[in-house]
């Protein structure tokens, strides 16, 4: 499987599959880190592709795909502020991805990354603490525990 033809196998992303991170916006794009960029796979603005047809759903933003060193996979990375006003946002967008994708795109689902497949990054000052309540609600929900930056290898 491969991220590009499976993004493009869905109706209402197909138009939205970029090359590298050029899906995202360009102030989020120095929030992802990959070393080495042939094993970017290409991203898809969740958020822009659906906001038509979706508005009112609580849509969740990128979706990245990545060469692991054995197989493609896909990060789906959601930037947005990091404070404990936000875990219930952010976890019932993670929600929304994982039934969407269920129902629209399974083969991506499929693809998810095994260990944190749902990154948030945050978009200001983290503001939540480890070992908290609510860092232990968002592993609960298989989100990762907010962060300025992602590194891909």
């Amino acid at each position: 499987m491969s991220f590009r033809n499976e993004v493009r196998a869905v109706p209402s992303l197909a138009a939205a599959f970029r090359d590298g991170l050029q899906a995202l916006r360009a102030a989020d794009r120095g929030r992802v880190v990959c070393a080495n960029t042939r094993r970017l796979k290409g991203s898809v603005d969740i958020d822009a592709a659906l906001v038509d047809a979706l508005p009112n759903d609580p849509r969740w933003d990128y979706g990245i795909g990545h060469y692991n060193g054995r197989m493609e996979e896909v990060v789906w990375v959601e930037v947005h502020p990091a404070s404990s006003d936000h875990i219930s946002h952010v976890t019932r967008k993670a929600q929304w991805l994982r039934s969407w994708l269920r129902a629209n795109a399974r083969a991506l689902l499929d693809l998810t990354r095994e260990n944190d497949g749902y990154v948030w990054l945050s978009a200001g000052p983290v503001s939540i603490q480890r070992g908290s309540r609510q860092a232990r609600e968002l592993a609960l929900a298989g989100v990762s525990f907010p962060r300025k930056r992602m590194e891909l290898n």
